[in-house]
């Protein structure tokens, strides 16, 4: 079974997308509140995919994925930011950091199956 990583201090938005991989994509789901939660579980579980938040406490997700480029130089895992889409700064330098794909937490409640279904096959998971 695939595991993916949610690191996203959204209480609500963790447990939608939860849901979401479990039931349709059957995917082992770990979660994480914040970065430094984050890398603790990504270092332990080595998941399949990350879906990563911008805007958290302790450590953003910024701030995660140059802690993570740094301690992994060949890391390979798939990124997926999860963004409300005003901070067009910090999504345009997570696309030089290489991240796999972003997705608009707003337009995610409409078509959040699908989109998810699309990034999952772009990268070949499912």
């Amino acid at each position: 079974m695939r595991k993916v990583l949610i690191v996203e201090d959204d209480n609500k938005f963790r447990v939608l997308l939860r849901r979401l991989l479990e039931k349709k994509f059957r995917m082992q789901v770990l979660e994480a509140e914040n970065g430094i939660v984050g890398i603790e579980i990504y270092l332990k579980e080595s998941p399949n995919l990350i879906f990563l938040d911008i805007s958290m406490p302790y450590m953003n997700g910024v701030e995660y994925l140059i802690k993570l480029r740094q301690e992994h130089e060949d890391l390979t895992t798939p990124v997926v930011v999860l963004t409300n889409f005003t901070n067009k700064e910090a999504v345009e330098k997570m696309v030089k950091l290489g991240i796999t794909d972003y997705v608009v937490k707003a337009d995610l409640v409409i078509g959040l199956s699908d989109r998810i279904f699309d990034i999952l096959s772009k990268i070949k998971i499912i």
